[in-house]
């Protein structure tokens, strides 16, 4: 007699990840924001298993790769380095999304991540419709979190829906770490 259930059993695979954080070092962010989004950063790398990639890019007018996309086969390392980072300068987030995509597009990954976080309006007006195009040819989504009023909520809220992630709007920067924590489970 054959049994009346034939279950597979096994462990469901979960996919390798490719995660690129980009955080806002800007001036206004000193104090409290700023070492709550290294909190965040750091919180989110330790949920990482070895198979998985991160980079962390920081942002002010420029991008600053404070941790350049690699494998976490060094999670002390990649701590250090977030912890190093310093708020000052403006704000422009094209060039630091920019370069977190072009980094991404080179990470092998079965899913392909970015968080945006920032609590100011960028200076700069980027080509999004057209990195948003790359992100959707390479299957990457991207969430972006708004701290406080200040922040540019229209753009990042478009830019989340427009590359299949979520949106977040904080008004008590104590929930980021949260938040960053569960977008790396999601």
């Amino acid at each position: 007699l054959l049994p009346v259930s034939m279950d597979l059993e096994g462990k469901r695979e979960i996919p390798s990840l490719g995660l690129i954080l980009v955080i806002d070092r800007s001036g206004s962010m000193s104090g409290d924001k700023i070492e709550l989004a290294k909190e965040a950063a750091m919180r989110t790398v330790e949920l990482l298993r070895p198979k998985d990639t991160v980079g962390v890019v920081a942002f002010d007018g420029q991008p600053w790769w404070v941790v350049t996309p690699q494998k976490m086969t060094n999670k002390e390392e990649v701590l250090s380095q977030i912890q190093s980072i310093q708020s000052e300068g403006g704000t422009d987030i094209y060039p630091a999304l920019s370069s977190a995509v072009q980094e991404l597009l080179q990470v092998e990954a079965q899913r392909k991540h970015i968080i945006l976080m920032t609590d100011g309006q960028s200076a700069g007006n980027g080509a999004y419709d057209g990195l948003i195009q790359q992100m959707k040819g390479d299957n990457m989504t991207l969430s972006s979190v708004a701290v406080g009023q200040d922040a540019d909520t229209v753009l990042l809220q478009t830019l989340a829906d427009a590359a299949k992630g979520r949106y977040y709007f904080v008004q008590d920067p104590s929930t980021i770490p949260a938040i960053f924590s569960r977008e790396a489970v999601m």
